[in-house]
């Protein structure tokens, strides 16, 4: 099965828990980094069922949330976004990186999220609330990746 419909090339892809959607990010960071789409797909007959647009540049990062009813998208536009999955309503902005975001993931219990920067930082949020909770500094180069620790006590950059 293709998964047709970008305008740009895939940055990220990422399954939904229970293995039934697909969340892909796009955009040609080489061109300007335009498109700033997001999309979630029917995992079985890769039909399009929703469109998450609101990022001015690529979307480089794409998770679900762990009960599936959320994803968050991180962009060289320098903000993540959280929208509602099933519907693409967007539901919050996480804005503080002064570069490019370059991963988003959520922690195993779904409270917080992490996303990384070419800041050399990573900034920790409150995935109902959307306010930052922390600053994870101290790299001497870009964060291009982070992720929870399965019990959500630590933090990989």
């Amino acid at each position: 099965m293709d998964l047709k419909g970008h305008a740009s090339m895939l940055t990220s892809v990422s399954f939904s828990p229970d293995g039934t959607r697909i969340a892909t990010g796009s955009g040609d960071i080489l061109l300007g980094g335009h498109d700033g789409a997001a999309k979630v797909w029917d995992a079985a007959s890769g039909k399009s069922l929703v469109d998450l647009k609101g990022h001015t540049q690529a979307v480089w990062s794409v998770a679900f949330s762990p009960d599936g009813s959320r994803v968050v998208t991180g962009s060289i536009d320098k903000s993540a976004k959280v929208w509602d999955a099933r519907v693409g309503a967007p539901l919050l902005e996480l804005k503080g990186h002064a570069n490019s975001i370059w991963n988003v993931s959520y922690s195993s219990d779904g409270t917080r999220i992490v996303t990384s920067s070419w800041d050399k930082t990573a900034k920790v949020w409150d995935a109902k609330t959307g306010d930052h909770l922390l600053n994870l500094e101290g790299h001497t180069n870009y964060v291009q990746a982070a992720s929870f620790s399965r019990d959500g006590t630590r933090i990989v950059t």
